[in-house]
């Protein structure tokens, strides 16, 4: 019996897209990384700054480790009204990035 190659083809495709979308309705799938595999959303907790990303805003970074927004935009030459609900790498530039803003943050632990 022969399969005509463009129902293969389509079967092939369809059956891809199906994978995916069953495992993410069931929770399994994840590409965003803001989510853990049962869909529980990742926050910092202030336990190890290797868990900041580039998506966390800047007020839930500074509530984690307990720093107010004012003193990071101080150290890193941000603007003094920046607001909290900036993600982190919205503000990146040649004085502030997601790794420099963990160093410091480890650095000031430190004390």
């Amino acid at each position: 019996m022969r399969v005509n190659s463009y129902l293969y083809g389509f079967m092939s495709v369809a059956l891809f897209v199906a994978i995916i979308f069953g495992a993410k309705s069931m929770g399994i799938w994840s590409t965003s990384g803001k989510v853990t595999s049962s869909g529980e959303k990742i926050e910092a907790t202030g336990a190890s700054v290797e868990e900041i990303k580039g998506w966390m805003l800047l007020g839930d970074v500074a509530k984690a480790y307990n720093v107010p927004v004012a003193e990071i935009a101080a150290a890193f030459d941000l603007p003094a009204d920046v607001a909290p609900d900036k993600a982190i790498k919205d503000l990146e530039s040649a004085k502030f990035s997601v790794t420099g803003l963990r160093t410091w943050l480890s650095q000031r632990q430190a004390k």
